[in-house]
């Protein structure tokens, strides 16, 4: 009898470990490598506990990500469980079925755990950029816009002023007056890599800024026009005449290094950089000045609206996708900011702009970015983006599905003219054929 009660036990405990091993859950996730993911991707790692359930974390450089997550979603595959992307492809991906309606999943949650998430505190018009009819296929990580960054020290040195709300000019002429090679000090950087969210980002806002437009209203290109043509120089004029040296190899990250290291006197890019400006092991820490985008001929804000979002591969398992959900509320929730303003104080691992109540806290409404960031999304027209009318949406991208294939051969026809392997008559040619092919294979033209 005492063999047979060991031999029962035996059993029992195999056959708990083989009923752990069939609901055990390993999730895939890949996540774009700039510094607030990365922070996601440490505290998931050391803090998301969830029973059975194994989260596994890749951090790939924008480009790649978008690249393979692109080919996942349109194939089908399974390789990863949760896609990380932003508005453009979140409005394409939604129409095509490649995102999980997330609204059964919302519906479904318990009411304690529905009022634990707060819902209605995930900023709308960041909710809305990844929603479609109403029903959200994503929820926001975080949010950026895009702003002036520049080092207040290297300002004083020259004893020059910032503008509240520059022009481009002004911000060549400054970039012009504080670069000094000889002394190792950059007047200016900006992303300059080819591909349509790395160089295209802040280019296609210089665009709409000097009264630019990619399409008139009947499908059109408008590249080759005297708008386009002054944004084109005014790119290069900075990055040429005061930027870093090695123009094109330069992603955010490289930009983000530079303004760091106290050696760079103005940096335009995403509001969400600020935050590693003012981490601790910054030479600029408390030493950077925060303005407006720059505008020329459009006289608003001519900023960018962005935001890195999370949603479910519809191909998963349904056990997947459930783990998948909980994971994104967990990334998502007030309880995740709480997390990384007490690990970080500083906040520069707090995701921004996705939750209205972020922007109360402390330590966090105290950031020397968090005011001007907050004036800069207010301000933003997501639907109106350029002088002229246009018959698409978007600020630094068009949302058609082939915007993502010719927005990155535009920038490396921008990158070939930059570095003089092409005139700017031939850059814009190329384009101006380029964007008029895609409107007559796209059926966009009439």
């Amino acid at each position: 009898m005492k063999k047979f009660s060991t031999l029962v036990a035996l059993l029992c405990v195999l056959l708990f470990l083989a009923v752990g091993q069939v609901f055990a859950q390993t999730i895939n996730i890949a996540l774009a490598n700039n510094p607030i993911s990365q922070a996601l991707a440490k505290f998931a790692a050391d803090y998301y506990k969830a029973p059975g359930v194994t989260v596994n974390i890749a951090v790939l450089p924008e480009n790649d990500l978008r690249q393979k997550l692109t080919t996942e979603a349109s194939m089908g595959g399974t390789t990863y469980d949760m896609f990380y992307f932003g508005p453009y492809e979140a409005s394409n991906w939604a129409r095509n079925g490649w995102l999980e309606d997330l609204e059964p999943y919302f519906k479904a949650l318990p009411a304690d755990k529905a009022a634990w998430y707060d819902r209605g505190d995930l900023i709308k018009g960041m909710v809305g950029s990844v929603s479609l009819k109403g029903d959200a296929y994503a929820i926001p990580f975080y949010g950026e816009s895009s702003f002036i960054m520049y080092n207040k020290a290297l300002f004083a040195a020259k004893g020059l002023k910032m503008p509240d709300e520059p022009t481009w000019d002004q911000i060549y002429d400054l970039a012009r007056k504080i670069n000094d090679p000889a002394k190792d000090i950059v007047g200016m950087t900006m992303r300059g890599a080819p591909g349509w969210g790395m160089s295209g980002a802040p280019f296609v806002t210089i665009v709409n800024a000097f009264g630019g437009r990619f399409y008139d209203m009947n499908w059109n290109a408008t590249v080759n026009t005297p708008e386009q043509r002054g944004a084109w120089q005014m790119y290069k004029k900075i990055l040429r005449d005061a930027g870093q040296k090695d123009i094109l190899s330069y992603t955010y990250n490289e930009c983000i290094a530079l303004m760091q290291s106290g050696k760079c006197g103005i940096y335009y890019d995403a509001t969400s950089i600020a935050p590693p400006l003012e981490s601790e092991g910054s030479a600029v820490r408390g030493k950077v000045g925060y303005v407006m985008p720059p505008h020329q001929k459009m006289q608003t804000n001519t900023a960018w609206l962005w935001n890195w979002s999370m949603g479910i591969n519809p191909k998963s398992s349904p056990d997947k996708k459930q783990a998948v959900f909980d994971f994104m509320l967990w990334a998502t929730s007030k309880d995740y900011i709480k997390l990384t303003v007490d690990k970080d104080p500083t906040g520069s691992s707090t995701p921004p702009a996705n939750r209205s109540s972020t922007y109360k806290l402390a330590a966090y409404k105290s950031a020397p970015y968090a005011a001007m960031t907050l004036k800069t999304l207010e301000s933003t027209d997501f639907t109106h983006p350029t002088l002229q009318p246009v018959p698409y949406v978007g600020l630094q991208y068009i949302a058609i599905p082939e915007f993502a294939d010719a927005g990155t051969k535009m920038t490396q026809y921008l990158a070939d003219y930059v570095v003089d392997k092409i005139s700017l008559d031939e850059a814009l040619k190329r384009t101006n054929d380029l964007f008029n092919q895609v409107a007559i294979d796209g059926g966009y033209r009439k």
